[in-house]
């Protein structure tokens, strides 16, 4: 009796091994299945994402024609460039866009201009943002030697190969322009805090840009000349709605309040803008994408229109938590 009862209850044991092990199997594919579901979802969202992205590039294109038909002579907020697009459904998600007008901040490769004597006014003008900013003049000199293509130190604070080989992770200057912002971090001198202040003052352009005063930040104006204080460059700013039709006008309202700005403290100036970013957010089956383009509105010359300078995808890198959620930061400082 006893020698039957065990088999059966092997036989027994052995058949639940067995489903559970099917069990575990099935289990198995079902999850395989599932992945690969999920990958081919965010791959097929990831392209349609693209094909949005280029989409909102294209109307962004649009948009800054639109508006230089409408005034060439002038770029200011109240412009159509400066309307955020809300949140629009789609097919699959929402997606929102928003243009940055580059030409209202400082351009650290203006520092390295061919002309001495241009360079020597972009550096007064940098070393005037950073007082503007309470933060350190002497990073002027390190932010200049990593441009430039010598290897001398540039003044006091300046920095070349030496400083950053020491370091328990070396590495050398770039001596050439910046191609992001985000590469002061590796400069000597510019810790998370600076960098935090700094960044949404500055941008990284081709050399020889202008700065638009309609535009410009309360820092930028200040940058312009040190006799420029806060209130000067606010009341030139007008709270973001400044529609200033020249230089000199705005210089000018600058000379009514007793700051004169010499001749030579004059250039780069202008009220008309040449760089935007435009930044496409896009979210869809809840997976968000982010997108940007550095555009560049040429005009009076054969190669006239917008064309695209660089474009990257994912999160626009924004130091400054209390600006990141702004849809246009620039025209509220």
């Amino acid at each position: 009796m006893n020698g039957p009862h065990r088999q059966r209850g092997v036989a027994l044991l052995i058949a639940l091994l067995a489903v559970a092990l099917a069990l575990v199997l099935i289990g198995s594919l079902l999850d395989r299945g599932e992945l690969a579901v999920a990958r081919t979802r965010n791959v097929l969202r990831g392209e349609q994402a693209i094909a949005y992205s280029e989409g909102l590039e294209a109307f962004a294109a649009q948009v800054l024609m639109r508006d230089l038909d409408e005034n060439s002579n002038l770029d200011t907020f109240s412009d159509s460039w400066a309307m955020p697009l809300p949140p629009q459904e789609v097919p699959g998600g929402t997606l929102s866009a928003r243009m940055t007008d580059l030409n209202g901040c400082f351009n650290l490769n203006n520092l390295v201009s061919p002309s001495s004597a241009e360079a020597a006014l972009w550096r007064r003008r940098l070393d005037n943002l950073l007082v503007a900013l309470e933060l350190d003049p002497s990073l002027v000199g390190a932010i200049v030697d990593w441009l430039d293509a010598d290897g001398s130190i540039d003044n006091e604070g300046g920095a070349e190969d030496s400083a950053y080989l020491a370091q328990s992770v070396p590495y050398r200057t770039a001596n050439r322009v910046f191609a992001h912002v985000s590469e002061l971090r590796l400069v000597r001198g510019i810790s998370n805090e600076v960098y935090a202040r700094l960044a949404p003052e500055v941008c990284a352009l081709p050399p020889g840009t202008t700065v638009n005063i309609n535009t410009a930040s309360t820092a930028v104006l200040m940058s312009l000349d040190s006799r420029m204080t806060e209130a000067l460059a606010l009341r030139i700013r007008q709270n973001g709605q400044a529609r200033w039709t020249s230089v000199e006008n705005a210089l000018n309202e600058a000379g009514n309040q007793g700051v004169i700005i010499p001749p030579e403290n004059q250039s780069g100036l202008g009220v008309t803008s040449s760089y935007f970013l435009a930044r496409g957010e896009i979210t869809l089956d809840g997976i968000p994408f982010s997108f940007s383009s550095l555009l560049e509105r040429v005009t009076g010359t054969a190669r006239g229109g917008v064309h695209v300078l660089e474009r990257s995808r994912g999160v626009e890198d924004a130091p400054n938590p209390a600006l990141a959620g702004s849809l246009n930061p620039r025209a509220n400082r």
